[in-house]
């Protein structure tokens, strides 16, 4: 590949981020139950944030601890997995593979809002890259709800439970975007504090920090 193919991989690094976040939102349903699917789909989304990461920061430490958590997360899961006559074991691995991956997102939503914040010239990549952060919110936020959920499953009201891993991002997404179909309730105080923050961000959001991405490009 030639010198200036790679700046412009390098340029639209979070278009290939945009189209990986959409599409492991749309497949995500379809493997739930399968554990191997999952793991496959969280291996996929974290590789693909590393690579966006290491991009931004250029560091070879930074990767590393990156690649470390990645594999600590996933390891954590594995284990979670193969402990199914253990459900309490099952559930403290479980939840401390979802801290970690909870980690791993709140650090590359910071490190790329960093970066899109102090960009001098606003292009079409760098506005995926807010829409990104928009989306990556939202598994975020659905990761704090299936940790709320493990140590409480009575934390949300729905017409069936328990609740999925699908239904938690369906939870999710539908509160940022101030949707709320009502299918999902928030119950304890805890969840509906996460749910009223994540409301207010994704009014927040999109209406000062996209809009401004938006008035700047050229």
């Amino acid at each position: 590949m030639r010198f200036h193919e790679l700046i412009r991989a390098a340029e639209n690094k979070y278009n290939r981020l945009l189209t990986l976040l959409i599409l492991i939102y749309l497949l995500s349903p379809f493997v739930e139950e399968q554990s191997i699917g999952i793991l496959i789909f969280l291996f996929v989304f974290l590789v693909g944030l590393i690579t966006v990461v290491y991009q931004i920061q250029h560091s070879q430490w930074a990767l590393k601890v990156h690649i470390g958590l990645v594999f600590l997360a996933l390891l954590l899961r594995i284990l979670s997995d193969s402990l199914a006559h253990l459900p309490n074991d099952r559930r403290v691995l479980a939840t401390a593979s979802m801290v970690i991956f909870l980690a791993f997102l709140v650090l590359s939503v910071y490190l790329i809002l960093r970066e899109l914040a102090i960009v001098e010239q606003v292009t079409a990549d760098i506005i995926k890259g807010g829409i990104c952060i928009y989306l990556l919110l939202g598994f975020l936020w659905a990761a704090l709800y299936e940790i709320v959920y493990s140590f409480d499953a009575s934390s949300f009201t729905a017409a069936s439970t328990p609740l999925t891993r699908a239904d938690l991002a369906h939870f999710s997404f539908t509160t940022l975007t101030t949707v709320g179909y009502g299918d999902i309730s928030p119950a304890s105080r805890v969840a509906r504090v996460l749910a009223n923050l994540e409301g207010m961000v994704g009014v927040i959001y999109p209406a000062v920090f996209i809009a401004r991405l938006v008035s700047l490009y050229k």
